[in-house]
């Protein structure tokens, strides 16, 4: 399958639906894993949606897509202090940079989870080609530039 039916199955779920008249959450596992059984990034397709004007964003354990005029919906803000996993503590401040903000809610997200699943993710990473680590890292760090 190629990227633009992972794209067009994507637009097909969404539209069922309520999109764009709603504002439709699916999995973020279940896109996922359907982008890598049909050998597509993710982010390739997100990319490309947006690109079309659906707007995508990971919210918790899905991804949120909407239309640019539905405005995004106001999140609480996070708790003012997260657990930081190695002591201390971080600033949840909603006016920090998308990288911070991104970085307090992967703790937050790592803190909650229990060791067996921390093991979990931790084999997942070191079984990954070393090719998927790099194309995750320049998403990451395309999308998470200082300053943007």
């Amino acid at each position: 399958m190629s990227s633009t039916n992972v794209e067009e199955s994507i637009k097909h779920s969404i539209r069922k639906n309520g999109f764009p008249e709603k504002i439709v959450n699916l999995p973020f596992k279940a896109v996922y894993d359907h982008c890598k059984r049909n050998g597509v990034p993710l982010a390739e397709v997100l990319r490309r949606l947006e690109e079309e004007g659906i707007l995508c964003k990971a919210v918790g354990n899905s991804i949120q897509f909407r239309s640019p005029d539905k405005p995004a919906p106001r999140r609480d803000p996070l708790p003012n202090v997260i657990p930081d996993m190695f002591g201390g503590s971080v600033s949840g401040d909603a006016d920090q940079n998308p990288m911070s903000r991104l970085q307090n809610f992967g703790r937050e997200q790592l803190a909650k989870m229990n060791p067996e699943q921390l093991a979990e993710i931790k084999n997942m990473v070191e079984k990954m080609p070393d090719e998927e680590k790099k194309k995750y890292l320049e998403m990451f760090s395309n999308l998470y530039k200082p300053g943007s």
